[in-house]
């Protein structure tokens, strides 16, 4: 059963993304990047990438070499047509690569208290459970009966007296909206709804630029006839062309290209904040041209049409109607909102970063909590070794102009033997001498200080290796061309081409 107690209520609305499955492509010739989302990007030569937990930056996954476009919960469609669902996280470095079966396309995900996928065709499939497939090693989804023709996918918490409840609501493609029953079992047309191209929660956008809604608390059970929608009066005749909804804000953009608010704001302090309602939408006057809008964690995100993007805090009793915004950015085409963090893509390509970063969702190379300032993606570095590519478990960082890799990805391929001695918090790179040309060499880097010493004697490099969550990195070229390796940096493909002999 689909329930929880009402006092997990704040657990519980800790939403996910209004987001779409991938960003439209770089606008510039000068980028790499064909497509991107909150947490991985695809290049022009069909490499892909993810970032966040052990991948601190941007970092190659060969096994999804082709991939076309990846969804949320890490669903990719390869180049072949099959499907493929990648995984990271905190307890192994290793990301996880696992078949799909079932649909042969995707549209769209939704993952919330279950795994949906929507083919192209309007087919909803739902996850089998592994203990009930007996399958190892892949997920399977199968037709979900009793719903079909559906172009998205949302849902949103419902209560029933002091319990809450998942309820699923599916936009058809014919403009009609329905439900289930939260239990996926029975599914009926939500009555008063036609023409609509948007749902966001118990939210509708028609055609026309009406705003529908319908209730999601009961004292009891809901009507056994179904959801009955009615025009969201406060927004009446204002030709909404935009609604998102995320448990307890909205946000509306009518055809004026004005930004309408309402629902929680943050009081209290960080340790104990309080949502205060506010129902009534506010016509938010200080800023106009919006192209775009969205909560991020406790922020509001405009993007203007002259491609700018702003944020004011949602952290006062009420949002007021002139709330005093905060510039970020300028020259962005493109925001990918995970609901605590967005990735901007600028004009020129490049990808930026705002928002919380405890675990380095913002690609950046570091785990500092929240960065209130956009940071750069560092870009998507591929290392090759004698023209064959040399996956890594962390991608490349780039600090002071020079490209750091962590400390067992590279240097055993070129003949090394690497060691870490945790005692003394040395790493030591070895190799055995092999005439001449190649006499014994020892290297060691000290993972706190980052000091370095050739052959025992101290090495001042102009930036020192550094420590990234229990990664320690090392510098690419100096150690590759101390072992004998040429080093190439090759920057129209991003990449460095290491030759050894």
């Amino acid at each position: 059963m689909k329930k929880s107690p009402l006092f997990f209520t704040a657990l519980l609305c800790i939403c996910l993304a209004d987001q779409g499955s991938s960003a439209e492509p770089a606008r510039t010739g000068n980028s790499t990047i064909t497509s991107f989302g909150a947490d991985w990007l695809i290049k022009k030569d069909g490499s892909f990438w993810i970032w966040d937990y052990n991948q601190s930056v941007p970092t190659q996954i060969p096994e999804l070499t082709g991939t076309t476009i990846s969804y949320p919960g890490g669903f990719a469609v390869k180049s072949d047509g099959s499907l493929a669902a990648w995984n990271n996280d905190y307890y192994v470095p290793e990301v996880s690569i696992t078949p799909v079966s079932g649909p042969r396309t995707i549209a769209d995900v939704h993952i919330r208290d279950q795994t949906l996928i929507t083919d192209k065709e309007g087919t909803v499939y739902s996850k089998v459970r592994s203990t009930d497939n007996g399958l190892q090693g892949e997920l399977t989804f199968v037709p979900l009966e009793g719903i079909d023709n559906v172009a998205d996918i949302d849902g949103y918490w419902e209560r029933r007296d002091d319990l809450l409840y998942y309820r699923h609501i599916f936009l058809k493609k014919d403009g009609t909206v329905w439900s289930d029953d939260a239990y996926m079992q029975t599914f009926k047309p939500i009555a008063g709804l036609s023409n609509i191209i948007r749902v966001s929660e118990n939210f509708a956008l028609q055609a026309d630029g009406t705003v529908w809604t319908w209730d999601k608390g009961f004292n009891g059970d809901p009507p056994p006839a179904g959801l009955i929608s009615g025009p969201y009066a406060p927004l009446s005749g204002s030709q909404i062309r935009l609604i998102r909804h995320n448990q307890r804000s909205g946000l509306a953009i009518d055809n004026k290209a004005r930004l309408w608010f309402w629902g929680g704001a943050l009081t209290g302090d960080a340790d104990s904040w309080i949502y205060k309602q506010q129902p009534e939408p506010v016509l938010i006057t200080s800023i106009t041209d919006i192209e775009d809008a969205f909560v991020v964690d406790q922020s509001l995100i405009v993007l203007t049409k002259d491609r700018k993007v702003y944020e004011t805090a949602l952290t006062s009793d009420m949002m007021p109607a002139k709330p005093k915004f905060k510039l970020l950015a300028e020259g962005v085409t493109t925001i990918q909102n995970a609901g605590r963090h967005m990735i901007m893509q600028k004009t020129d390509g490049s990808l930026w970063g705002w928002g919380i970063n405890k675990n380095a969702e913002l690609g950046y190379g570091d785990y500092e909590l929240m960065h209130e300032t956009p940071v750069p993606v560092q870009n998507p570095i591929a290392v090759s070794l004698n023209g064959i590519n040399v996956p890594l478990t962390s991608g490349v960082i780039t600090r002071g102009g020079q490209n750091f890799v962590p400390l067992r990805s590279l240097f055993g391929r070129l003949g090394a033997d690497v060691t870490f001695d945790g005692s003394a918090k040395l790493a030591v790179i070895k190799r055995a001498g092999a005439g001449a040309s190649l006499p014994p060499l020892s290297i060691t880097i000290h993972a706190v200080t980052g000091a370095t010493k050739l052959n025992g004697q101290a090495v001042g490099l102009a930036q020192a290796p550094f420590n990234v969550n229990g990664t320690l990195y090392l510098p690419l070229r100096f150690i590759s061309e101390q072992l004998g390796a040429s080093v190439e940096w090759l920057p129209q493909e991003e990449r460095i081409a290491i030759t050894m002999q």
